[in-house]
């Protein structure tokens, strides 16, 4: 009996020392005070793998900046790719490949309030790998000619022959198709071909090969990011990132943390949101985007700490942030550093570690950043960061008190070049290089620190940003930099501007200057588009009903823009449609046939409701939409 009862306090012992390890990742930080944000752990898509150029265009901006891996990409985002392909990771294990020559609007991505996600693909070629989908029809791709609504989890590839046709090709899962009176249910290993809102033919099969380049490209990324270890260290929120981790680092147990991360091959003035950029985005502020391949996981989750034998080391917490980091500025300088496990900025001074440190930021640690106020943007902040050195000469002793978690400025204005592509296409290229930064709250800001940083020598507001009277402050106007910029009223336009050829003297930028609005209003994607409405009977439930055909009863069309939404971006309108193209894909018999049929460029015809149509609907057993 007493042997029984010291074996079964051994079992506890080892039970618990097994549970430990994770148990500083599971819990809580301790209470800070946290503004409310909109924004979830999937609210932010991430670059997670390319190959040539892609680029991207902000919600916010006009022009395109070069994507690059770790890329944030969220709801008002444009992706463009010229010969590059590109993944984007969103969601749990949730990825979307596009090929070359591509364009693709993310419209909508998930927040507190919704977890849908929306995609507008205008031209080209994308996958879809479902891992992870929460309901039904909470993931939709919108196409010129269709609506695709995903019912299960699965892999999709999606067809844009820009004025021309689209098709779905379900290679696992199930998709709804909605076109402008017509549903169908395409289920796994099946495709189906739509143009201007007509079906050519009903769902069919096909054989789910690699038929080409793009197919074999997929493939092989499916293989990459499936891989599963034995061994976890992570959340199970972030058990995607075990490769990436095990790939580039060592994991050691330190208490009470457990189980953290340290990197190898570091360079020796390594420290964290060092080797990397920032960008603004409306939803999140200034986001991180880090140089690191691993860096995704470990600058937007965690936290960093410092320790003598074993250097800078990663604790994983399962929320995801832009950065976690405190700031400090003032009219000259921006500084930051990264947050420690109890939420204050850590300190490395002479080998000594410290991550409840208070007072003034010490200049001399090697945990802190500090740029001029013009170089925030900067392409690379290891290149623009003030050298130990440059610091004391600043004068920034006794000065820098870290405690913001939230930068409350934006860009104002951006340079633009225009780069020629192949043929007729030019690309209006972001520079990077911000005018100057505007509040975004400047009622609440303190007396040393500025509503308006510019850069030097640029023209400042002969306007004074508030009264003397204690009302309200406005918030500042953006000035002219330059002459082909016009600067937008209060009340934005309800016309966007008319697309054409872009040449260099012409280009124009509205720089919108109203008022702070929600980060929503921000989207350049939720604007007036068409899309062809789900029916209401179509799920995963109704699989078993042949063949598959759901009739609409309402309008073909409804809008998901808010009356209210303004656009700094014009964005095309639905391109005409022109006769005629061939591509092929083997079909289930072996034979190969056209992936798309030829549709004339003349305008679509309501479908029939004859009588006789009618009952050749009901014979083949299709229901109305309720």
């Amino acid at each position: 009996m007493r042997k029984k009862n010291i074996f079964l306090i051994i079992v506890f012992i080892f039970a618990l020392l097994l549970y430990q390890p994770l148990k500083a990742q599971e819990g809580t930080l301790p209470a800070e005070p946290q503004e409310e944000t909109k924004y979830t752990n999937e609210s932010v898509g991430r670059v997670s793998f390319l190959e040539g150029k892609v680029f991207i265009q902000r919600a916010a901006d006009i022009g395109y900046e070069e994507a690059v891996v770790n890329d944030p990409v969220t709801e008002g985002d444009r992706i463009g790719t010229t010969d590059g392909r590109l993944e984007i990771q969103f969601g749990r294990g949730n990825y979307l490949r596009l090929d070359r020559d591509t364009k693709l609007d993310i419209m909508s991505m998930p927040k507190r309030d919704s977890d849908l996600v929306r995609l507008r693909l205008w031209s080209g070629h994308i996958y879809l790998t479902i891992n992870n989908l929460k309901r039904e029809k909470t993931i939709e791709i919108h196409t010129p000619d269709s609506s695709f609504y995903i019912l299960e989890r699965g892999i999709y590839r999606i067809d844009v022959d820009e004025g021309r046709g689209t098709e779905i090709l379900v290679f696992k899962g199930l998709a709804e198709a909605a076109g402008e009176q017509n549903s169908y249910l395409v289920k796994s290993e099946q495709k189906l071909e739509v143009a201007e809102g007509r079906f050519s033919s009903r769902p069919s099969g096909f054989r789910p090969v690699a038929d080409d380049n793009f197919d074999s490209w997929n493939e092989s990324r499916n293989q990459q990011t499936s891989r599963v270890y034995a061994r976890r260290y992570l959340p199970e929120d972030l058990a995607e990132f075990e490769a990436e981790l095990s790939a580039y680092g060592d994991w050691v147990y330190i208490p009470p943390y457990g189980y953290v991360w340290v990197p190898r091959n570091i360079a020796d003035d390594w420290r964290p949101y060092y080797y990397g950029r920032w960008v603004w985005l409306p939803l999140t502020g200034w986001t991180w985007v880090p140089y690191e391949p691993w860096g995704w996981v470990a600058f937007h989750y965690g936290r960093w700490h410092w320790a003598v034998g074993i250097g800078w080391y990663w604790i994983p917490t399962y929320i995801w942030g832009p950065a976690w980091v405190s700031w400090w500025w003032d009219y000259d300088y921006f500084a930051w550093a990264p947050l420690g496990w109890y939420g204050r900025p850590v300190v490395i001074i002479n080998n000594i570690f410290y991550d409840r440190y208070t007072g003034h930021y010490p200049l001399n640690s090697r945990a802190l950043v500090v740029v001029r106020k013009d170089q925030l943007k900067a392409r690379n902040i290891a290149q623009a960061a003030l050298r130990p050195e440059a610091l004391k000469s600043a004068n920034l002793d006794n000065k820098i008190n870290l405690n913001s978690t939230r930068l409350p400025f934006r860009p104002e204005g951006a340079r633009l070049s225009v780069e020629k592509l192949d043929g007729k296409r030019v690309l209006v290229r972001h520079e990077g290089h911000n005018q100057g930064l505007r509040s975004l709250n400047p009622e609440g800001r303190s007396p040393d620190k500025p509503e308006s940083l510019r850069p030097a020598g640029s023209p400042t507001s002969k306007k004074p940003v508030g009264d003397q009277s204690g009302e309200k402050p406005a918030v500042s106007r953006p000035q002219n930099q330059d002459k082909g910029k016009s600067v937008q009223t209060d009340k934005p336009s309800r016309t966007s501007p008319a697309s054409g050829k872009v040449t260099p003297k012409k280009i124009k930028k509205k720089d919108e200057s109203p008022s702070p609005k929600p980060a929503s209003q921000y989207s350049t994607a939720l604007r007036k588009i068409p899309v062809y409405p789900s029916s209401t009977s179509a799920s995963s439930r109704n699989t078993s009903r042949e063949p598959n055909l759901y009739r609409s009863g309402s309008s073909s069309i409804r809008n998901y823009a808010p009356s209210s939404a303004s656009s700094s971006l014009s964005r095309p309108t639905n391109p005409p449609r022109t006769s005629g193209f061939s591509l092929t894909r083997s079909t289930s018999s072996g034979s190969s046939r056209s992936v798309l049929s030829r549709f004339s460029g003349s305008p679509s015809r309501p479908i029939s409701t004859s009588k006789s149509s009618s009952s050749s609907v009901a014979r083949s057993g299709s229901v109305r939409k309720k």
